[in-house]
């Protein structure tokens, strides 16, 4: 009993330890390369399904756990992977000489299930998974004599159970807690820079000031003014120094690559998703396992959905029942994406200067973040529109344009 929990002890650590590992890294790739965090996460899936062969026989009490890397796969969108994962199982499975068409069979169904449960909860696919499993397990243990009684079939199938859900309720904790913290982070850079765009304010207002408050008193006929001038020479020079210093810090730098969008709109869900949860606002979307590709900046196209999403989540404070809505659609060789909200709205006079500099209607705002998103779609040559009715919710609609690849 002892060696048995010790190796099922074993199998778990060679289980988690790639699977941690990924978290870590996770932490740092929110702020480094969010493209390389899939396959980091495809590397890590590999690994522990590696551990698992290299250090343990092929016996009937730890092959169930191999199928834990290829749950975790599927859960997490990863369908390449699974598929590699599936085919290294049955290659595992075929060396108990049992017929692998059963196993071709078996893993087959997991990949049906997967696209057809894609956009539902993890949790329905996981208990499918496990069910499947249960039966394909009972029925080649006993059709196969494996050596194996009905007793301890059971009871290895209970304790994969358990572990499975152990360890991604754990993964899912951990990425929670992450995202969590990354959303915080961002919130609090966010009030770094509102401080930091007051302080400049406040020092472009005292220059300001100081000139009208000398015009006003300048008197053209008397000589005695004339030395105003050189005072507002200087206080005017002040300015431009603040304004050139302003301007060179918040350039807009694009780098284009070219990516998959439906990527970026899952990172971005992923995201903000515990946040969202954390308010009780419910979170409609809609991605596609289908490829699309755009030329762009990956940080920057980042930065502008979250800031639209987390303008619909100031939007909603007051607001019951509130949700939010991403979806998107293919027309023209544009990629269309709509984020839309149920909140307070926009009044129609404000919607025509919502997208100007440093025009806003909350009390804290800068009035520089539409601003800014404008800006870097701009450069994207796409285009972001506001459609809203004051208490009727809000609508943004960002235009990009899809990537032709050369045949």
């Amino acid at each position: 009993m002892v060696n048995v929990f010790q190796q099922i002890l074993l199998n778990v650590i060679l289980l988690v330890f790639p699977l941690i590992f990924n978290l870590f890294y996770y932490t740092y790739s929110n702020n480094i390369d969010k493209n390389s965090s899939k396959t980091f996460l495809d590397f890590s899936l590999l690994s522990s399904l590696y551990l698992l062969i290299t250090y343990n026989e092929l016996s009937n009490s730890v092959l169930l756990l191999f199928n834990i890397p290829l749950i975790f796969a599927y859960i997490k969108k990863r369908s390449y992977i699974g598929i590699i994962i599936s085919i290294i199982l049955i290659f595992i499975y075929y060396q108990l000489n049992i017929n692998i068409f059963v196993f071709i069979i078996e893993y087959l169904i997991y990949f049906i299930i997967h696209l057809l449960v894609y956009k539902q909860k993890d949790s329905l696919f996981l208990m499918l998974f496990l069910i499947i499993k249960s039966i394909f397990s009972i029925f080649v243990y006993y059709f196969y004599d494996l050596n194996v009684n009905i007793i301890d079939n059971i009871l290895m199938l209970v304790v994969f159970i358990i572990i499975t859900y152990l360890i991604i309720y754990m993964y899912n904790k951990g990425e929670d807690i992450i995202k969590l913290h990354m959303s915080v982070k961002q919130l609090k850079q966010d009030e770094q820079i509102r401080e930091s765009l007051f302080k400049i304010t406040h020092e472009i207002k005292n220059p300001i000031a100081v000139c009208k408050s000398y015009l006003d008193m300048f008197d053209i006929n008397n000589k005695d003014h004339i030395k105003y001038i050189k005072i507002l020479k200087e206080e005017n020079e002040k300015i431009l120094l603040l304004l050139q210093d302003f301007l060179a810090m918040n350039k807009i730098k694009i780098q284009k690559k070219i990516l998959d969008i439906n990527m970026l709109l899952e990172d971005v869900i992923n995201q903000l998703s515990p946040l969202l949860k954390d308010k009780n606002i419910q979170f409609d979307y809609n991605i596609s396992l289908d490829e699309v590709f755009i030329e762009g900046d990956y940080n920057r196209l980042n930065q502008v959905l979250i800031n639209m999403i987390k303008n619909a989540i100031e939007a909603l404070e007051n607001t019951k029942q509130p949700r939010i809505g991403l979806n998107y659609e293919i027309k023209e060789n544009k990629f269309i994406i709509d984020i839309t909200d149920n909140g307070c709205g926009i009044k129609e006079e404000e919607i025509e200067k919502i997208k100007e500099p440093f025009y806003t209607t909350k009390k804290n705002g800068t009035g520089l973040g539409v601003s800014l998103s404008c800006e870097i779609i701009l450069a994207h040559s796409g285009n972001i529109e506001y459609f809203s009715k004051e208490n009727n919710g809000t609508k943004v609609v960002i235009t990009l344009p899809i990537y032709k690849l050369l045949d």
